[in-house]
């Protein structure tokens, strides 16, 4: 008909579209909902582009907010700033570790004989967490108030013999409460005997039992002039280890106010008595 409009009823004016008509501007792909969604919306068919938007903008965001986003790159750099801000905070956040556990406090007593000999802090912490570990506290401490006061009578620093000390106590060598039987102790600082043979006379003494006093006066008696008793010492000390006996003294040894007892000559003083004797 005149006036008709393809696919549509008579054309007559002021008449509305039918159903199957598209408006004017609105993509060919735009459903009837869309098309009824805008007319319920009381929007003047004169505005077929802000129907159109009205129903794309009814798709959600899903289809068209995230590509718009991502092509604005205004909020591109405004994410990656605040992905750089939260970076750090993470990483420092792993990287704090825990926090070590404070010194455990120096025990008066450690603290009085560092004090005394000139200890520095940090020798004094490793001597206090060395004691730790001893039973006779109290005993141990004695006597290494006894060595340290040996060792500044022989002029030795204080510091290398507390190393040794500590080294001797974490290995479990320290000679410890032995020390302190007061004969075994005389003996020791009386011939000044080095750490290895006091030790060795504090083993072998301990297995002596009560042989212990008589052997520490015969041996007295038979170092007593020597002039280097470490030796003799040494030789007497294996004797009562293997044979339980110590060897004769030699007649050099021997006390002279005993009859018969003398120190042997010297080999020029025989020589000379010898030419004396062939002359006459």
């Amino acid at each position: 008909m005149p006036g008709g409009m393809p696919g549509g009823g008579p054309g007559a004016p002021g008449t509305p579209a039918g159903p199957g008509m598209p408006m004017m501007g609105m993509p060919m792909g735009m459903n009837n909902m869309t098309m009824n969604g805008v007319a319920g919306m009381g929007m003047p068919m004169g505005m077929p582009m802000m129907g159109g938007m009205g129903g794309c903008s009814s798709m959600g965001m899903n289809g068209m907010g995230m590509p718009m986003m991502a092509m604005n790159p205004m909020a591109m750099m405004n994410m990656a700033a605040m992905m750089k801000m939260m970076g750090p905070q993470e990483e420092e956040t792993v990287a704090v570790e825990p926090r070590a556990p404070p010194p455990d406090p120096i025990d008066p007593r450690v603290k009085d004989i560092c004090r005394n000999f000139g200890i520095d802090d940090k020798i004094c912490e490793k001597l206090n967490k060395a004691m730790k570990t001893r039973e006779d506290f109290d005993e141990d401490m004695q006597v290494l108030w006894h060595i340290m006061e040996k060792g500044a009578q022989n002029n030795k620093k204080a510091v290398d013999v507390m190393l040794v000390k500590i080294r001797e106590i974490n290995n479990g060598t320290f000679i410890g409460k032995d020390l302190l039987d007061p004969e075994i102790k005389d003996f020791a600082w009386k011939y000044n005997l080095d750490d290895q043979l006091l030790h060795r006379l504090i083993k072998t003494m301990k297995k002596r039992k009560h042989h212990k006093s008589q052997d520490l006066k015969d041996m007295d008696e038979r170092i007593g002039n020597a002039k280097h008793p470490s030796g003799l010492l040494v030789r007497m000390l294996e004797g009562l280890e293997e044979n339980g006996k110590m060897p004769p003294a030699p007649g050099w040894l021997m006390q002279s106010s005993g009859p018969g007892r003398r120190e042997p000559e010297k080999p020029e003083n025989r020589r000379r008595a010898s030419r004396s004797r062939s002359r006459g």
